[in-house]
């Protein structure tokens, strides 16, 4: 990629481009560096590297390796006239050096305007001397390439400065490049390598492999397992995501989503494609808290067999003048890794504020979907869907909304045996541990609450149960007996909580209407043997 980046800027240069930003990341710095100093001194021209640390000029040069050397004519006019930090940009004006001038660190100036005076006049001070090298050196062998980054420029300064931005490599590159690090790797184990780094810079696939074990050292499945592990840590640090594989997420109804998936796995084929067919822009869950929205996105993830990226929309909010260079760098990640699932969790309360941020982010987030042509399922959840702003909500936006309600009599029946199934083995393979009317006692006395909770009272049951089956000392492992959760103590772990849906009926009530008139059901008519007709809503028995 960093071979791409320089032709660019060259044909940049050629078109007598006084000014060029370049986008590129931290790691990614040695190698820009190096393949600059090198294209330079093919094309026999001079290239100089500025620094904001610590205001020196060197002349780089890619001779016997990467080699800086300090240009003391700057250094002596430097020292004496400390009129304004940013005196490079006045030296490089006048001074009889020509060539390529590289300054970095330079883009925090050049955004958008602030109300602190002092940072104000510098960053005026800055776009001007830049405009004026421009200018002035119009007709001379000299460019100024700005280098960052984030390349973000107010709209002042915009049109007069370029942008060239290095992508994330594609998998063919990385294939390439993983073929010179990895010469003893066959051509299957190179693809799945790189499908392992796909979504980092070749610098962080290098790092990757290098922290993973010395190559030729490690066996193919080993390095594939390792590299994949350092992505997601590397995910989390830079987007603030989590990045899960396809995991086996067993689901307790909620049938026509899952039946909704199963569509969306069939338009992912070539089939499909050929008839011009492709996955919604977009797939809105909406209902109360703990209702299983974000579990169906996982459940998507395994019946798609898609990798899952996980957002916490509201967190770009705390990103500040950042959030949208912060989107902008995620939904470039997710275009490049393509097949993908992108959650949006909590999407809602990214608007809670109703303020010109949330708004921005809002417009990129629907630019890009409609305009991608990467192949991103993307699904969104909402406990309150009028935060929403109206744009995102209308026909052509979220192609599907599902109203994911509390679960019914024949839903609770299935997540209580999905999570029976983790303590107690006779709920395994499909078993049961219980009679017909000890699950309707059970069901009856858990109406109205959701997944979420249907789990935290299994878990209450089975640490009641192993407390009741041993004491302080615990026999080994290979002697202890199955753990039985009777149902008495999951009656007595349901009468410690008071679901939310009882707790905060009206909110969750509103919830369950508004959502009636958006969405479409998630479930369909409870047709199990549970099914009731009159229930005390609120569980008694």
């Amino acid at each position: 990629m960093n071979n791409e980046l320089i032709k660019q800027i060259f044909g940049l240069i050629k078109l007598n481009n006084k000014l060029i930003a370049v986008e590129s990341p931290l790691q990614e710095r040695v190698k820009l560096l190096t393949n600059l100093a090198s294209e330079c001194q093919q094309y026999n021209i001079n290239c100089y590297l500025w620094t904001l640390e610590d205001d020196q000029l060197h002349q780089l040069s890619s001779k016997e390796g990467f080699t800086l050397q300090s240009v003391e004519q700057y250094q002596a006019i430097a020292k004496n006239r400390r009129e304004h930090y940013f005196e490079i940009l006045r030296f490089w004006k006048t001074t009889d050096l020509e060539g390529i001038l590289i300054l970095e660190g330079i883009f925090p100036w050049l955004g958008e305007a602030t109300t602190d005076p002092d940072f104000f006049l510098t960053s005026e001070w800055i776009k001007s001397a830049l405009i004026n090298l421009k200018l002035y050196n119009y007709n001379a062998n000299k460019t100024a390439i700005l280098l960052g980054s984030n390349a973000t420029v107010s709209s002042d300064i915009a049109p007069e400065v370029p942008i060239v931005i290095q992508q994330l490599p594609a998998i063919e590159e990385i294939s390439s490049y993983l073929a010179q690090v990895l010469p003893d790797y066959s051509r299957s184990d190179i693809h799945a390598t790189a499908i392992a780094g796909l979504g980092m810079y070749l610098a962080d696939i290098d790092y990757g492999i290098r922290q993973a074990s010395a190559p030729g050292e490690i066996k193919p499945d080993k390095l594939v397992s390792q590299l994949s592990a350092y992505k997601i840590e590397l995910f989390k640090r830079t987007y603030n995501i989590q990045f899960l594989q396809p995991p086996s997420t067993p689901i307790g109804g909620l049938e026509l989503i899952q039946q909704a998936f199963k569509t969306y796995k069939r338009l992912l084929s070539s089939l499909a494609k050929a008839y011009n067919l492709r996955l919604p822009k977009g797939i809105l869950l909406i209902g109360p808290p703990g209702t299983g929205k974000s579990y169906s996105a996982k459940a998507s993830s395994a019946q798609l067999g898609l990798p899952l990226i996980i957002l916490e929309w509201g967190s770009f909010r705390s990103y500040g003048n950042l959030a949208e260079y912060k989107l902008k760098s995620l939904l470039t990640l997710v275009d490049r890794i393509n097949r993908v699932i992108l959650y949006l969790d909590d999407f809602d309360k990214g608007f809670a504020g109703d303020d010109d941020l949330s708004k921005r982010l809002a417009g990129m987030l629907l630019t890009w979907m409609q305009e991608r042509t990467s192949e991103v399922l993307i699904i969104a959840s909402a406990n309150n869907i009028q935060w929403l702003p109206p744009e995102l909500t209308r026909s052509g936006r979220f192609d599907e909304i599902f109203k994911v309600d509390l679960p019914n009599y024949g839903e609770r029946h299935e997540i209580f045996k999905i999570h029976l199934a983790r303590f107690d083995p006779r709920f395994r393979d499909r078993g049961d541990g219980y009679s017909e009317e000890e699950w309707k006692r059970l069901l009856k006395a858990t109406q109205r609450c959701v997944g979420a909770e249907i789990q935290a009272i299994v878990e209450r049951a089975a640490v009641f149960s192993f407390c009741e089956m041993f004491g302080d000392d615990v026999a080994p492992a290979s002697e202890l007996p199955s753990l039985e959760i009777r149902l008495s103590a999951l009656l007595a772990a349901r009468q410690s909580m008071n679901p939310l849906a009882i707790r905060e009926a009206d909110r969750v009530e509103s919830m369950r209407n508004i959502a009636a008139l958006h969405g479409l059901p998630s479930s369909p008519i409870d047709s199990s043997i549970y099914s009731l007709g009159n229930v005390d809503i609120f569980g008694e028995t």
